[in-house]
């Protein structure tokens, strides 16, 4: 077999697995582990047997499901998404009574948190916490979705005292936006007033988005009152000021930068915009630093690599803890200079100084999801070195051979068949495929004896990981 002729084609959500085996298979958590609770369900934090991993366990029970279709919604939305300040969902379980959803753990907080700590953050820590999740808006969007719910207490860090490490949480009321919604949805003091009049769009997230900006730097949100009924009447009649003390050094253009934002939706600017704003430049070039993980001796290795250890990588990097990828996380934007989270052949092959279809004759073996771009967990697998994921051969063998004793064609064909589940759900709810993601239904049909052409145990599997 030649490793080096077989690309393949797998989307990110079949990477996720839908257990049905009893959780304490694979971790541990006690009742004393409790972390949170949600609207479903109880968090704790747990332990992966195996990869000695912390996570968070949302368990929900069954019964207390009110709104079925509003959860699995929510799931198919963690399954899709792929962006270093969103919240990552690992794998779910299932069995007679509840409902186990594995998520990344965050233990260092909210922004709402550091606001009450603070009082209000420095110019520089507030831009640093907006340019995340402003990224996070811009790429989301990107599939068409809404959140609905852009607030303080939704953008958790996931180190104390580190505010480059914010994440946003909670699609739980999220929705796919193909024309306008007229669900009146969100929080007081951060829901846009077109949601309050029953006919909006992804607009209402820049507004929340602005406010949130707002009460970063001073402390306070621009609207308020005595109860909710007074709070909604201010957003929708009253206007944004910036009397406070706490404004006297904030400089004109930034309080015209949330104005841009907060204002009537016809007039909001769009989130790409935003962060192509002078502002928000001046504050970036802080932030991003090219670490040099890529490189076109690196692409091409990982184009000789056995297809199986392409696939583990690609697992893994689902599966890392979004802390863990610091370095990924900024080469990712040094070269994602659109700030979509979508990485262009152009991009890249600007970034390795090289002409476009030097990148071009590798990108069937780094674009594994076939979308176009160089998504962000496919960034992570090509670029994690052997230091960061020796520790992982035994969870990556245990995906691989789906908890059998080796890696056959079996385990791997079953991981495929899961693909087409998705083919049809990708295409509905995404709107990032490009010209260049042309790939029909014959060529994603996987021929398993091009990636594995005989049983390979775990010394076997180990080697090629070498």
């Amino acid at each position: 077999m030649d490793p080096k002729s077989t690309a393949f084609h797998l989307y990110k959500q079949t990477l996720i697995r839908k257990n049905t085996n009893p959780i304490g298979q694979i971790y541990s958590y006690e009742q004393k582990d409790k972390i949170g609770q949600g609207a479903y369900g109880s968090v704790y934090k747990a332990i992966h047997k195996v990869s000695k991993q912390v996570r968070a366990v949302k368990v929900i029970n069954k019964l207390n499901i009110k709104y079925k279709e509003r959860l699995l919604s929510e799931i198919t939305i963690m399954e899709l998404l792929d962006h270093p300040s969103i919240l990552r969902l690992y794998e779910t379980f299932e069995d007679a009574e509840y409902l186990y959803m594995v998520l990344e753990i965050c233990q260092g907080g909210d922004v709402f948190d550091k606001v009450l700590e603070k009082g209000c953050l420095p110019v520089e820590d507030a831009f640093k916490i907006f340019i995340q999740y402003m990224r996070a808006v811009n790429y989301y969007q990107g599939f068409k979705i809404v959140h609905r719910d852009l607030k303080p207490e939704n953008f958790l860090f996931q180190k104390k005292n580190d505010l480059s490490s914010l994440t946003l949480i909670d699609f739980g009321i999220a929705k796919r936006c193909v024309d306008k919604l007229k669900t009146k949805s969100g929080t007081a003091y951060y829901v846009a007033p077109e949601v309050l009049d029953g006919l909006y769009d992804h607009k209402c997230d820049v507004w929340s988005a602005g406010v949130v900006l707002y009460v970063i730097l001073c402390g306070y949100p621009p609207f308020y009152g005595e109860n909710e009924k007074e709070i909604l009447t201010e957003i929708k009649t009253g206007s944004l000021q910036f009397d406070g003390d706490e404004w006297q050094g904030i400089s004109q253009e930034i309080k015209d930068f949330i104005r841009s934002q907060v204002c009537p939706a016809e007039k909001r600017v769009l989130p790409k915009d935003l962060l192509s704003h002078k502002v928000i430049t001046q504050y970036n070039q802080k932030f991003v630093q090219d670490n040099k993980l890529l490189s076109m001796i690196t692409l091409n290795q990982w184009v000789k690599y056995h297809p199986i250890r392409r696939l583990a990588l690609f697992y893994l990097a689902t599966q890392l803890d979004s802390s863990e990828l610091v370095n990924q996380k900024n080469c990712f934007f040094f070269i994602n200079t659109s700030q979509t989270g979508l990485i262009t052949q152009q991009e890249l092959s600007t970034y390795l100084k090289v002409n476009k279809q030097d990148v071009q004759k590798l990108w069937p073996f780094i674009d594994c999801n076939s979308n176009g771009y160089l998504d962000y967990f496919e960034f992570v697998a090509i670029t994690l070195t052997q230091q960061e994921f020796v520790k992982q051969l035994q969870f990556m063998f245990d995906f691989l051979s789906q908890q059998d004793k080796v890696i056959s064609q079996k385990s791997i064909k079953s991981i495929f068949d899961q693909n087409a589940n998705f083919n049809n759900k990708w295409d509905s709810i995404s709107d990032t495929k490009n010209h260049l993601a042309i790939v029909n239904q014959h060529e994603q049909q996987i021929n398993v004896k091009n990636i594995i052409d005989k049983d390979m145990d775990f010394n076997a599997f180990k080697a090629i990981m070498q």
